[in-house]
């Protein structure tokens, strides 16, 4: 994800003026990208923010109204927003997106939207006006991480021609063309590729839309919302405000370390992931700790999920 990430900004962002709506540690990576390439002209950010004072309060993104603002006065050339944002477990509801596509075309830019950890809440491009999607083969198509998924919409295939990446290896305009050359017949190399984990992630593809996109996006939705309303029980906190809140990455609050480090969880043989920072002006003694709802043993099997996640819960609570 992270090489798409960068070979997207690369190739669209250098000398631009860009926009990042950062909802966590991993839109951060925007920032990072961009200062460690010295990538583009100028870089405004609309973080995240708490909705009110009080302890463990959850985060909600940037207010659209302020984003769409921004990006009418100071007319970015790209506009970068994370999808669904693993630090925080927050994501970015279809209205929120429109508006975000609305308000860049308005100003003849490009939307760039960053679904590595959507898990199977697929995003229609055409609806949600998204230019470029980012996505990655291990969390929701269950797969091996092996490469990045870049998707151009019309307008984002006819930039693109008009455009010079800062990177040989991670050059997109080169690597379109080695795809477009397949795709008609022909054969083009550029720099080896992981075939074998390739050919294995396109065989998992198959079998998610053999099985039916539109059951797994239910599945996922259904997943999300028994494993929050079972932490909600417990009293425990959502690092997301209602409205925003991911149904295949769930950030909670926590006060133990043994819980935000995942070291609990790993003594009764279950893997989560730690909590990180949200680079978000977040408190000093912001904890968290996160469990991602990936896979499609997970999905196709709900209840059994759920069940095992809240054994591991009241052994540890």
């Amino acid at each position: 994800g992270t090489f798409g990430m960068e070979a997207v900004a690369r190739q669209f962002a250098s000398g631009k003026k860009c926009l990042v709506v950062r909802n966590g540690w991993f839109s951060f990576r925007w920032t990072q990208i961009f200062e460690k390439g010295n990538i583009p002209a100028q870089s405004t950010v609309f973080k995240a923010r708490r909705t009110h004072d009080g302890p463990q309060a959850p985060f909600a993104p940037a207010p659209i109204e302020e984003v769409v603002a921004a990006i009418k006065a100071e007319k970015p050339d790209v506009v970068f927003a994370p999808h669904v944002e693993t630090a925080s477990g927050m994501i970015l509801p279809d209205d929120y997106l429109r508006e975000l596509a609305d308000a860049v075309h308005g100003v003849g830019g490009l939307f760039v939207l960053d679904c590595i950890a959507s898990g199977t809440i697929w995003v229609d491009m055409e609806v949600s006006g998204v230019d470029i999607l980012i996505s990655a083969p291990q969390k929701g198509w269950s797969a091996s991480p092996c490469c990045a998924l870049v998707m151009l919409s019309a307008l984002g295939r006819e930039r693109i021609d008009n455009t010079e990446s800062s990177s040989f290896s991670c050059d997109l305009r080169k690597w379109l063309n080695i795809m477009e050359a397949y795709e008609n017949g022909g054969h083009a190399y550029h720099a080896t590729m992981p075939t074998d984990s390739l050919r294995l992630f396109r065989n998992i593809m198959k079998e998610t839309e053999e099985y039916g996109f539109e059951k797994v996006r239910t599945e996922q939705q259904e997943l999300g919302d028994k494993v929050r309303a079972m932490l909600t029980e417990k009293g425990i906190r959502s690092v997301a405000a209602e409205g925003f809140q991911a149904p295949g990455v769930v950030v909670s609050y926590t006060d133990d370390k043994g819980i935000h480090s995942g070291k609990k969880f790993v003594e009764l043989g279950f893997q989560i992931a730690a909590g990180v920072p949200l680079q978000c002006d977040e408190p000093e003694d912001y904890q968290s700790f996160r469990l991602g709802l990936f896979g499609l043993d997970k999905l196709h099997n709900v209840d059994r999920t759920v069940e095992k996640l809240e054994k591991a819960l009241a052994a540890i609570l």
